[in-house]
């Protein structure tokens, strides 16, 4: 018998505001509801939803719940068979949920219809894979969908003063960031981030020093707006773009960047993408995944490959 929980982070933005409508929508159907305060609750959450044989599980939250759920599915909570996620647009960023997530309006309305749909068996399951990132070979890799560093985490930094913290969430939030960032990169009034130098190594390849602007990966297929700044062809599931420092012309190659569509002359201007397996990568600064600061150790390699999948029902 198919079983269903749900976990409802009320440390993400939005579920503040919409957990008892969620609760409200779970108590008509056979959910078993877990409201956590923080993802320091997870890991009791879901090894409750393991001894209860749980095949599907709902998160509502934003990329943080979302990768630290499937981190400890993953690496901890000693489920039978991997359950399927669905994903609820709860935080701040959801760009995980606006890529498999469920749509058809308001969370709690998206939740009801879904489970009706569940209930009759006519639920859509969609794969992803999953970024390992391995902070060095002797810890366990944390999984999740988005990565950015440089430039990038100047932008999130930006985001949370200048947008989020006005309030703005969401689609919109995503894109007054990433029109408010750029605007003020064009205008000076935010100077380029120092040079992030990186040791970079491409499948089995040679082992490349470069200093980047920017540095961006993903498995998704799409993500918020229509944006998706990845072009470059190769085998693997990760897709990766990098622009080498100093940015060149960055106003001209801004919207063909953020739209996929490079031209030729932006790859002699050191904007570069390209599909892989793994990276092995060195470098001193913080970057960012899915939302969540990590910190890299400068004096090991950090690896990043693709070797999991996650299922999403929608």
């Amino acid at each position: 018998m198919s079983s269903v929980g749900m976990i409802i982070n009320t440390r993400a933005a939005r579920n503040r505001a919409i957990a008892d409508d969620l609760l409200t929508v779970a108590r008509r159907f056979p959910v078993v509801p877990h409201v956590i305060d923080g993802i320091d609750r997870l890991p009791h959450s879901l090894a409750d939803m393991a001894e209860r044989q749980v095949d599907t599980m709902i998160l509502s939250g934003g990329d943080g719940t979302m990768q630290a759920a499937i981190t400890e599915t993953i690496n901890h909570a000693s489920f039978s068979k991997a359950p399927n996620f669905v994903a609820l647009a709860g935080g701040t960023t959801n760009v995980i949920a606006a890529d498999c997530g469920l749509r058809g309006g308001p969370p709690a309305l998206a939740l009801d219809k879904f489970l009706w749909r569940w209930k009759r068996g006519e639920t859509r399951r969609v794969s992803r894979p999953l970024i390992g990132v391995q902070l060095s070979e002797d810890r366990l890799p944390i999984y999740g969908f988005f990565l950015g560093a440089g430039d990038f985490h100047s932008a999130v930094t930006f985001a949370r003063q200048k947008v989020h913290s006005a309030g703005v969430t969401q689609s919109l939030g995503v894109a007054l960031s990433i029109a408010g960032f750029l605007a003020s990169r064009l205008t000076g009034r935010v100077p380029e981030a120092p040079a992030l130098p990186v040791t970079l190594r491409k499948d089995d390849g040679e082992a490349v020093e470069r200093e980047l602007s920017l540095l961006m990966m993903t498995t998704l297929s799409r993500l918020s707006l229509g944006t998706y700044p990845f072009w470059g062809t190769g085998e693997g599931d990760l897709n990766v773009t990098t622009i080498s420092h100093p940015q060149r012309r960055l106003w001209l190659a801004a919207l063909p960047m953020m739209l996929g569509r490079a031209s030729p002359w932006m790859a002699r201007a050191g904007y570069d993408s390209w599909r892989a397996h793994e990276l092995r990568l060195r470098m001193t600064a913080p970057f960012v995944f899915d939302g969540e600061f990590l910190f890299p150790d400068p004096a090991r390699d950090m690896i990043i490959s693709v070797s999991k999948r996650a299922a999403f029902l929608t």
